[in-house]
């Protein structure tokens, strides 16, 4: 579901003030469109943090919801009537007395207590305790938090194939799973579809029938939806090890999955850019500036730069002027090696292609201007939106360790391998480092760990 302006706000209750939200909106959506930049303050230096990524990789936007604290603002979508504060920062995160410690982060090195106090260790332990007051981490949740916590249920699941993430290659891969008559469990947090709800375009041969991947991504979920041999359970894949093929985590909700075959589809993530200043407020990666316009429906900022390595900038560009966002240049270490149309349709809206890279973003509370080096000396550039675009990284955790679980059985004889290894996990989509991998691809995939799971022997529980 993407925000829809055409349905009654939600509200919800932001420090002391109300909030309005369009349904199917983040936290973090709705406090951008009011406004809200600073989301959290960093532990040692305390300087300022807003939406960055999206999709809870980077650790930029927790908000304590109803006394439960590290909740990610651009994951959790209002309901209405939710009570949030941000969590560091005093008087408060906007405004915070303690960000004066950046102004001393060269004595501020790792482990200064220690040699500062080298005679009197009791200093020392007495400074560690100061640092972890003025961090502010280590947050306790409400007792009414804590005690929906406690009543989590623990469930189990017996199904023919699992599949974890719910893009686009996930999504064809359940319905080829389905179409062999395997009973199918999709794992996908969020919003079914994922970051391909945010593409208006398509990568080169994914599909013929849909004129975007988000199209695409929202006809396969439909279809998934209404599959009666499909069930979606929106949660988080923790762990697989021996005797457990699958932990899923979800709202108060523990489930053990038992399946003979599993479609690991997690995806891939955006990569930043060293640089200084690259974590202030303003500076987003690739994916959550499309998450902003295209699914939040909020404009992410007034003025950008586009920071790129690949062609997904250029088209990114293109969105931001279409969304009505001023783009004062697209920056590109390498432009000669981008597709000419695309450099000549940035020419055409008089949006200036520099060649160089990014040196330092610079603003107190977050992305003012962007100072940029290249063959033609170095200019600074007036900016509150600086977008990095860069090959993005497979999103591999759980395909290394259901590969590490298989290699080897902790309950057999020493040495002997696990059966099926090879044929019991399937990797697809730009998790395995395919991201132009088409939709026909990943059914087939899905269709070959049904049958691995007709095939596997099945687990007799105690």
């Amino acid at each position: 579901m993407t925000a829809d302006r055409t349905s009654e706000p939600v509200r919800f209750t932001f420090e002391g003030r109300s909030v309005e939200a369009l349904p199917g909106q983040t936290l973090g959506g709705a406090l951008h469109a009011d406004g809200v930049r600073i989301l959290t303050r960093s532990f040692k230096y305390r300087r300022p943090r807003g939406y960055t990524c999206g999709y809870g990789a980077c650790g930029n936007c927790p908000l304590t919801v109803d006394g439960l604290p590290g909740v990610n603002a651009c994951e959790r979508t209002v309901e209405g009537g939710e009570v949030v504060r941000r969590e560091r920062g005093w008087p408060s995160a906007g405004v915070d007395v303690f960000r004066l410690a950046d102004a001393a982060a060269p004595l501020l090195t790792a482990g200064f207590q220690f040699r500062l106090f080298t005679k009197t260790p009791w200093l020392a332990h007495r400074a560690e305790k100061v640092m972890a007051w003025v961090a502010g981490a280590g947050r306790r949740p409400s007792a009414e938090a804590a005690a929906a916590t406690r009543a989590t249920s623990h469930e189990t699941r017996t199904v023919d194939v699992t599949v974890v993430g719910g893009g686009l290659s996930g999504l064809a891969a359940a319905l080829g799973a389905a179409a062999e008559g395997a009973s199918v469990l999709l794992v996908h947090r969020g919003v079914l579809g994922g970051r391909s709800l945010g593409r208006s375009g398509s990568a080169a041969g994914r599909h013929r029938t849909y004129g975007s991947d988000r199209e695409a991504a929202l006809a396969l979920a439909a279809d998934v939806a209404a599959h009666p041999s499909i069930e979606v359970l929106d949660g988080t894949a923790v762990a697989t090890f021996d005797g457990v093929d699958l932990i899923v985590v979800s709202r108060r909700r523990r489930i053990q999955v038992s399946a003979p075959a599993m479609v690991v589809a997690t995806g891939s993530y955006d990569v930043p850019l060293s640089f200084a200043g690259n974590d202030k407020p303003g500076v987003m990666l690739a994916s959550a500036v499309r998450k902003l316009m295209h699914v939040e429906r909020v404009r992410p900022g007034r003025r950008a730069v586009v920071v790129t390595e690949n062609a997904t900038g250029y088209e990114i560009a293109d969105e931001l002027l279409a969304a009505g966002v001023t783009v004062s240049a697209v920056v590109d270490p390498d432009p000669s090696a981008r597709p000419a149309d695309l450099v000549a349709a940035l020419d055409a809206a008089k949006v200036p292609v520099l060649a160089g890279r990014p040196v330092r973003v610079r603003g107190l509370r977050g992305a003012r201007s962007v100072v940029v080096a290249g063959g033609s000396g170095t200019r600074r550039l007036r900016a509150d939106l600086v977008v990095v675009s860069r090959p993005e990284r497979p999103a591999e955790e759980l395909r290394w360790q259901r590969h590490y679980v298989e290699a080897g059985d902790t309950h057999a004889p020493k040495g002997a391998p696990t059966a099926h290894a090879t044929d019991r996990t399937v990797v697809v989509g730009s998790a395995a480092g395919l991201p132009a991998q088409t939709l026909d691809d990943a059914r087939d995939a899905g269709r070959r760990a049904a049958r691995a799971a007709g095939a596997a022997p099945r687990r007799v529980d105690a």
